[in-house]
């Protein structure tokens, strides 16, 4: 269970760098609002770091989720169609397949590295575009953990269905 817990502290820094880059993305675009309506004149760069920020925010929160059991999975039809008996399988078959396309997407991202970074990402910020491929490695390398831990140490948590939602009644 050691494993589950260093890849539950993986999610939480990942959600925080997440929520940071999204405060820089807000802050870039406030200074280019702030550049063109106050002072007339817009900036070259805010735009070009708002859309790395974006790529890093995107891959690093789509691992937090994962880690978390958080993001959009077949469990709706789980929950409708598959007994109880068989949920760990349907469990075990999803991670499964989440190990085997995170495992493409590291061999893939690594063996491109070398060619993006010969290119640059913009004009205003020239950096080259395979450090915009890096969290989509790390997203990759630390979810192959995640879903190794998943398929060795299944909790009941994992496979248990969720309480019925009550419906809200309106006087």
């Amino acid at each position: 269970m050691q494993l589950r817990r260093i890849i539950a502290w993986m999610a939480k820094v990942e959600s925080w760098l997440s929520g940071l880059l999204l405060g820089g993305c807000c802050a870039s675009i406030g200074c280019q609002l702030f550049a063109r309506f106050v002072l007339g004149k817009a900036l070259p760069w805010p735009e070009e770091l708002c859309v790395i920020f974006l790529i890093y925010l995107t891959f690093l929160g789509s691992g937090a989720l994962y880690k978390n059991n958080e993001h959009i999975d077949v469990e709706y039809f789980v929950d409708k169609w598959v007994p109880d008996d068989k949920r760990m399988l349907v469990f075990k078959f999803v991670h499964v397949c989440c190990l085997i396309g995170f495992i493409v997407l590291a061999i893939g991202t690594w063996r491109g590295l070398p060619r993006a970074m010969n290119f640059t990402t913009g004009a205003a910020i020239p950096i080259p575009r395979g450090y915009t491929r890096l969290p989509l490695l790390f997203m990759s390398i630390t979810n192959i953990l995640a879903a190794i831990a998943f398929l060795l140490f299944p909790t009941e948590e994992d496979i248990a269905r969720p309480e019925p939602i009550e419906a809200l009644e309106i006087d």
